[in-house]
């Protein structure tokens, strides 16, 4: 089946079972995991030869799952960005395009209803679980040929790849294949494959209505099992569309300057940041190496460096281990030098709170902690920094590894991908050599510590850039009350780069009660996580006490002391503060009637808005209940305000040379 394709898309293809002829009159399908674009799109051109060969007609299938790691409104919010340049892609190109969202009544087996009735299923290929799984147990109960397609890597992991030691031998290794393929074009397939119109075991989802109104967005996304904590990052847009302008700005403005600045974290503007656009498959890396090696300068050269070696690197290594997360994968004298060194003093052990709230010790890592959280990326140089922290502050080797993955892959745009599990296990060893003498904790594994790499950074820039707020400089919401929920809300804003001000009442009237381990258990496992590393470091499980080490380095307002102001219309919306005028956006609390104790916050002229996060807060058990429903009523307002472009005009070239 595969020996009478075109070479460039027969080197990127396999077969995952045993099936080598199509089977019955279904549609050939492309199921679209993680390689979101139309052009220079290997799985969708493999379709189309495939369909147009066999006289079958065509479906390109898109599912968000709520499974994969770190389900988040910030990842959701990328795929559903991939869906809506997709959908407009395939229809330009004659095909049809369905999206199917994982979410409350329609969680219904898909790929598996497709597999007893497709003739051919093609899918492109990401090595990591669960995805590896989910492709092969479909491919076990599939009728007909499933064949993973190679989208991400200029040298297809089909035709190479192995787990090389060193980077430089990937280089040697790849080096003709390289040269061939890095000047190969991608050729334009005419599409007369006739699109399939039959019956589909689920309702798809309506584009244009659903996923581009940013209100009718937030509402199915309220209908799925993910983390509604960790918010979007307003200003980056993913999809296709907006790829292709970032790279074609970065080609035109700052590539040539690549060599120089790329090591400078307190200059954004000198690396791509397209590390996420490539792990969406929203950009197709053989058009960015084909043009970046047209330049034919030193920085091109080291950006291909770093797209073409070190990335690809890490991806032929993770498709070629059974078990990418695992210890077992550093060198053998890493592994003798971390059981060495295991019992080695640490100077502080932090807890999971500590570590992921960013309240180390050290003030450069804390702020590459706020740069994922807030912002969803880290540049790469103080990456590698940030991870060679962690093994000081761990227990175990384990524990070092395991944090610093989860908390890449929860904040990050471009976590959970082959590029971030090799860059962790590289600060712990991985595609390395052993530095001596030894050192304690980190022995002979090299040592990158945090004091020198801030000496040759400016600090003060960099902390400027990563404390930039989501919302405009000079707006301030206010959060209005200190019961649970009102000081939880603070505190997800807080995280999120949103500046925020927590205001308590005159009359501080919450009830007191404990929270029983039934509640923790009942909470959504990312809220209830937080609770319980609060409890565990207070020692107390009275609601109060929690509610107060929550909303710790939130500012606070008096409200004895707030003097409103004329904000930048007629009413009043906004306060003075520290001799500025800031503009109050909205005012968050689980009451409105708490508003009555401050004047101004009753009067027709003001005109702030006041968002209502739940109705009932008597019940201290209802408060409890109420708390992850709440929090996504946060989310909702919060991405209401956003007032994102979902369809922005880009000023530069986006057609695909």
């Amino acid at each position: 089946m595969l020996d009478g394709l075109p070479s460039h898309l027969r080197d990127r293809a396999r077969l995952v079972n045993d099936i080598n002829e199509t089977s019955g009159d279904g549609p050939v399908i492309v199921w679209l995991k993680s390689a979101l674009r139309v052009h220079e799109n290997p799985a969708i051109d493999l379709g189309i030869t495939i369909a147009e060969k066999y006289q079958k007609s065509l479906l390109i299938y898109q599912a968000i799952d709520e499974r994969y790691p770190h389900a988040s409104l910030r990842h959701h919010n990328m795929l559903l960005d991939g869906a809506q340049d997709l959908h407009h892609g395939c229809k330009e190109r004659g095909l049809r395009y369905v999206l199917h969202l994982a979410r409350k009544g329609h969680r219904q087996s898909v790929v598996k209803s497709f597999a007893k009735s497709a003739s051919c299923i093609i899918t492109d290929l990401f090595p990591l679980p669960p995805w590896t799984h989910w492709v092969k147990n479909m491919a076990r109960s599939a009728s007909c040929p499933v064949i993973e397609v190679d989208c991400h890597c200029v040298i297809p992991m089909t035709m190479f790849g192995k787990s090389v030691d060193r980077p430089f031998k990937f280089r040697d290794a790849t080096k003709k294949l390289r040269k061939r393929l890095v000047q190969q074009t991608w050729p334009t397939l005419a599409t007369t494959v006739k699109p399939y119109d039959g019956e589909l075991p689920f309702t798809p989802i309506d584009i244009d209505r659903q996923v581009r109104n940013t209100q009718e967005r937030i509402k199915i996304l309220q209908d799925c099992r993910i983390d509604a904590t960790v918010l979007p990052v307003w200003d980056e847009r993913g999809g296709e569309i907006a790829s292709l302008a970032k790279w074609q700005k970065f080609l035109d403005k700052n590539l040539g300057g690549y060599a120089r600045r790329r090591n400078n974290a307190a200059d954004p503007e000198g690396v791509s940041r397209l590390s996420a656009a490539f792990h969406y498959g929203f950009l197709s890396p053989m058009k960015v190496a084909r043009e970046a090696s047209a330049i034919g300068t030193k920085s091109a050269d080291k950006y291909l460096d770093e797209l073409l070696i070190f990335r690809e690197h890490a991806w032929h290594h993770v498709a070629s281990t059974e078990t990418p997360y695992c210890s077992s994968n550093l060198p053998h004298w890493a592994i003798e030098s971390w059981n060495n060194t295991a019992d080695d003093p640490r100077p502080v052990i932090l807890s999971d709170h500590q570590i992921e709230y960013a309240r180390s010790p050290n003030q450069l890592w804390n702020l590459c902690q706020k740069s994922l959280i807030r912002h969803g990326e880290l540049h790469n140089n103080l990456r590698m920094t940030w991870g060679k922290a962690f093994p000081q502050w761990c227990d175990t080797l384990e524990q070092s590894l395991a944090r610093a993955q989860k908390y890449n892959d929860k904040y990050a745009l471009d976590g959970r991908d082959p590029s971030s599990i090799a860059g962790i296990q590289w600060c712990h060893g991985l595609f390395d050599r052993p530095f001596f003498p030894s050192i304690p904790v980190m022995g002979v594994v090299r040592k990158r510590d945090l004091e020198t790499h801030a000496s040759r950074l400016d600090i003060a820039k960099y902390s400027a850039y990563v404390n930039r707020f989501a919302n405009q400089q000079n707006e301030a919401y206010i959060v209005y009350g200190n019961n649970l929920i009102e000081c939880y809300a603070a505190r997800v804003m807080y995280d999120n780069g949103i500046n925020v001000y927590l205001m308590q009442p005159k009359d501080d009237n919450q009830t007191e009660f404990e929270l029983s381990p039934q509640n923790l258990t009942d909470l959504p496992e990312n809220i209830g996580e937080r609770i319980k590393s609060i409890v565990n470091k207070i020692q107390s499980n009275q609601a109060s006490l929690i509610a107060k080490d929550l909303v710790r380095g939130i500012p606070s307002l008096d409200t004895t002391g707030v003097e409103f102001a004329m904000g930048d219309s007629e009413s009043k919306r906004a306060i003075k503060l520290g001799g500025k005028t800031i503009v109050i956006p909205g005012i968050f609390s689980t009451s409105f009637t708490q508003f009555a104790d401050v004047e101004e916050f009753s009067s027709d002229e003001t005109s702030i808005p006041q968002y209502l996060l739940v109705g009932k807060k008597d019940d201290s058990e209802v408060m409890i209940r109420e708390l992850p429903s709440a929090l996504w009523r946060l989310a909702e307002i919060l991405w209401a305000i956003s007032k994102r472009d979902n369809a922005p005009n880009y000023p530069v070239q986006t057609k695909l040379i």
